[in-house]
């Protein structure tokens, strides 16, 4: 019987000698995100910050989601697939650093997910801001051998750049029009 990986880093899977295949899927070069940087806490909008200088997260979800109705979305947001009474799925979830960690799960996802219908990436597509820029490495890529549909549900950090890239890759929709800008307050 083998460690528990509640006991022993080698119960885990660290430290062994052959790190497998996982290696030849990355990059050449990752950025590895420190959480203790306050420029990423910044880009993040780190919790305490936004209830300072204000969070437009809810406003930007009912505008992207009266674009959405307006282009023909269903009303009910369900996604309807022809599929048999029997179908198997995957679901993942918080995948998007690009780094080590995030590449060492797909060899394993790839294999246990080769007769899925669909996988579903529940939260946190892109770390750390959800960035067009970061979906090549962090997303395309990593996936790019799993053959059925991925569907996502957008996470916190997903949400940090408007959601724009991940209704654009995962909607097929245009970027939401500027918002107006607001009434300059008048003397009185």
């Amino acid at each position: 019987m083998s460690d528990s990986s509640r006991d022993t880093a080698q119960g885990a899977g660290w430290g062994a000698h052959d790190p497998g295949t996982y290696g030849q899927l990355m990059p050449a070069e990752t950025e590895k995100i420190s959480w203790l940087d306050p420029r990423m806490l910044w880009a993040a909008r780190n919790g305490v910050l936004a209830s300072w200088f204000g969070d437009p997260t809810g406003r930007t979800r009912g505008r992207w989601v009266e674009q959405r109705a307006a282009a023909g979305a269903p009303a009910d947001k369900v996604i309807r697939r022809p599929e048999p009474d029997r179908f198997s799925f995957m679901v993942i979830g918080d995948t998007g650093e690009g780094d080590d960690p995030q590449y060492a799960v797909v060899p394993g996802f790839l294999k246990v997910s080769q007769d899925t219908s669909f996988a579903v990436l529940a939260s946190d597509v892109i770390y750390p801001v959800g960035s067009a820029d970061d979906y090549d490495g962090k997303f395309f890529r990593p996936y790019r051998d799993y053959r059925a549909p991925i569907y996502a549900i957008p996470g916190n950090h997903d949400w940090y750049e408007d959601l724009g890239a991940f209704m654009r890759v995962f909607c097929d929709a245009p970027p939401l029009p500027a918002e107006p800008a607001p009434r300059p307050s008048g003397r009185a």
